[in-house]
């Protein structure tokens, strides 16, 4: 079974043990994440136990590959001189390893193949776990903000704000009826003082009218007795 089946293998599983989080996606989004980090580092350990391996089969073939050409020059030196005893046992030597490496080259065609799909498979993982991740940055950001949302709309329709309002508006309707009232008494005031003053200035015009005429009337008074 490949990493990414695997994954969804286990999301579905927990999925369906959690069916009662049906109403919150963001856990069960948040479930799946950590089931696909939990499945990348098993992978990401596979990953290395096989790269292990590849290179100790690698050791081995090249060790296998010197032995077969050491074999095989020891069959030639050993036509060569005539021992063709030697050169037999050489060369059987030689089809032995020749049959070994064949065996080894054959199991590291086979971890490097796994190798192969094994970083594929991770880096889809990795690319859907991404993904995963920024869908759940998303989620958060907007529950957030329908949070914030929904605490605003309740601030902006609550009854309690709109009957402060109204009764704020009754309060500033008592505060102008005041207002008029001392406008009112002010006004009435100022009529009482004009009425005062007017009345003074009157009186005063009359009393330097009357002192006018008097003096006039003594003036007159005192020319015709030195006529008589």
């Amino acid at each position: 079974m490949g990493i990414i089946s695997r994954a969804i293998h286990v999301g579905r599983s927990h999925v369906n043990s959690v069916v009662t989080w049906a109403s919150n996606p963001q856990k069960r989004l948040r479930l799946l994440i950590q089931d696909m980090e939990e499945t990348l580092v098993k992978a990401r350990s596979s990953a290395i136990a096989s790269i292990t391996e590849k290179k100790e089969l690698e050791r081995r073939v090249a060790r296998l590959k010197a032995e077969v050409e050491d074999w095989q020059s020891k069959a030639e030196i050993a036509v060569q001189r005539g021992r063709d005893d030697l050169a037999t046992e050489a060369l059987q030597a030689k089809a032995r390893n020749v049959s070994m490496l064949a065996t080894l080259e054959e199991q590291l065609e086979s971890v490097l193949r796994s190798l192969a799909h094994q970083s594929q498979d991770m880096q889809g993982l990795q690319m859907k776990l991404q993904e995963a991740k920024a869908r759940e940055r998303a989620m958060r950001t907007l529950q957030r903000t329908a949070t914030t949302r929904l605490w605003l709309r309740r601030k902006t329709y609550d009854q309690r704000i709109d009957a402060a309002m109204s009764q704020l508006g009754e309060v500033e309707g008592l505060l102008d009826e005041l207002e008029g009232r001392v406008e009112v008494y002010d006004v009435g005031r100022t009529s009482e003082v004009n009425a005062a003053l007017n009345r003074l200035a009157i009186e005063s015009a009359a009393s330097a009218e009357l002192k006018d005429l008097k003096e006039k009337f003594a003036g007159q008074g005192a020319l015709s007795y030195a006529k008589s």
